[in-house]
């Protein structure tokens, strides 16, 4: 008989290895048809939805859960709900007696409860409680035991203590500052002689919460937020973007003024220039800015072999002018002269005031034979017109010295040698051209002084 029993148990546990073997091979190919948890899920690209599309659809749900939320807790006062640790919670319509352990019916009781008041306000018990939202005291007293009873009370408020607690003397309970929410107050008669305490009657409290502690409120609050932070952050967009717009205008003003002044120092500079090389009274270059132009033009026709060609002009009687008609009289000639000299210029070619009376005038490029030709045709441009002056038209000459550079000559001989020719036109008569002498006979004449 043992080693049947000890057969049937080895083909039980065959039986069993086989079923679990089966049930394990079930689990392996259901284990491999589900996804792998630990591999990373694959992410299919799809369109992406418009950035304020998606933003109102949140606010949308949050609101719609606010309302949804707000209305279950205003409508739901549920008939029992069931506990850990067997506790029961049991609405009013309990009081018709029904045990809640074994079913059965037992007779009721009589009302246990005298009064619910909240803020020394009596408050209707019979649909149950509602309390708030202003905070407040919730007191509930127990009407008093018949004369001669040894009945006991106990009570219990699910939702702050589930713990059973006896009634006091004055058959008072009281609690002060609930929560919000919904609560279950549970009482329990039970008599000395025997338990009778399995019938629970219970009253639902409803603890309203301040608007703005409600779902809905909080809701909108978060859909106000959002816009205002929205708003807040256009307009804060828009002040970046006036805020750079007005520091590009600023620099761009910034850097048109520095231009401006830049350009006008630069005119200034040029004028200061000018002013420290030009004669102001007749425009023309003046004595040491025409003297340095005169030695350029000699290193450059040392190094190139190109001729040059010097005049020098001088005003006939000029003081004759100064001493009749006065001096400004004078500045005016000297004005008009220099005006018509310039006239005359080619640009590569330089006038400057000598001193005095005296013009100085520089001929790159110019042989001896052009420079006498060019001076005799400043001769003519000054003495053919009358000058208009304050006084009248007066009629001025003036004496010309022609000097060409040769090989080796210094700007200073070749000044020599054009004031010696325009010293020699003067004593032949002025208002003529005399061209000078050669290297040789200058260098002799210079010796011999």
């Amino acid at each position: 008989m043992r080693g049947s029993i000890i057969r049937i148990r080895s083909k039980a546990k065959l039986v069993g290895s086989a079923r679990a073997g089966v049930a394990v091979d079930r689990t392996q190919r259901e284990a491999e048809s589900l996804p792998n948890p630990a591999l990373p899920p694959v992410c299919r690209p799809g369109p992406l939805a418009d950035a304020p599309s998606a933003l109102l659809t949140v606010l949308l749900l949050a609101l719609l859960f606010g309302l949804l939320t707000t209305g279950s807790f205003a409508s739901d006062r549920s008939d029992a709900t069931r506990s850990p640790g067997n506790l029961w919670l049991i609405s009013a319509a309990r009081a018709s007696g029904v045990h809640p352990m074994r079913g059965s019916v037992s007779a009721p009781l009589h009302p246990l409860i005298e009064q619910v008041r909240f803020n020394q306000t009596a408050l209707s018990f019979d649909q149950g409680v509602t309390i708030g939202p202003d905070p407040g005291d919730l007191e509930i007293q127990f009407a008093s035991p018949p004369s001669g009873s040894s009945e006991h009370l106990r009570y219990r408020l699910l939702g702050f203590d589930p713990d059973w607690t006896e009634v006091g003397k004055d058959r008072l309970v009281q609690y002060s500052h609930l929560a919000p929410g919904r609560y279950e107050f549970d009482f329990q008669q039970a008599e000395s002689g025997g338990l009778r305490g399995s019938l629970v009657e219970g009253i639902p409290i409803v603890v309203v919460a301040p608007y703005w502690k409600t779902p809905w409120f909080r809701s909108l609050c978060m859909v106000v937020l959002v816009f205002v932070v929205l708003a807040l952050h256009k307009l804060r967009v828009r002040y970046l973007m006036r805020h750079a717009q007005k520091l590009q205008e600023a620099v761009s003003q910034t850097k048109a003024e520095l231009t401006l002044a830049a350009r006008a120092a630069g005119d200034a500079q040029e004028a200061l220039k000018e002013q420290a090389l030009k004669d102001g009274l007749t425009g023309l270059w003046n004595r040491r800015a025409i003297f340095a132009m005169l030695e350029r033009e000699v290193c450059r026709a040392q190094r190139d072999h190109f001729p040059i060609a010097l005049v020098m002009i001088d005003l006939d009687h000029f003081k004759t002018i100064n001493d009749t008609y006065g001096h400004l009289t004078g500045d005016e000639v000297l004005r008009e002269a220099a005006s018509r000299l310039m006239e005359m210029m080619r640009p590569y070619d330089f006038a400057g005031r000598y001193g005095g009376e005296e013009f100085l005038v520089v001929l790159p490029s110019c042989s001896p034979h052009n420079g006498l030709r060019r001076a005799e045709e400043f001769r003519r441009v000054i003495a053919d017109k009358l000058v208009p002056t304050a006084i009248g038209p007066l009629s001025i000459t003036c004496s010309l010295g022609v000097a060409a550079y040769d090989s080796g000559m210094r700007p200073e001989e070749l000044i020599h040698q054009a004031d010696e020719a325009l010293y020699r036109a003067k004593r032949l008569g002025r208002n003529c051209v005399c061209p000078g002498e050669q290297n040789g006979q200058v260098a002799e004449r210079t010796r011999r002084a």
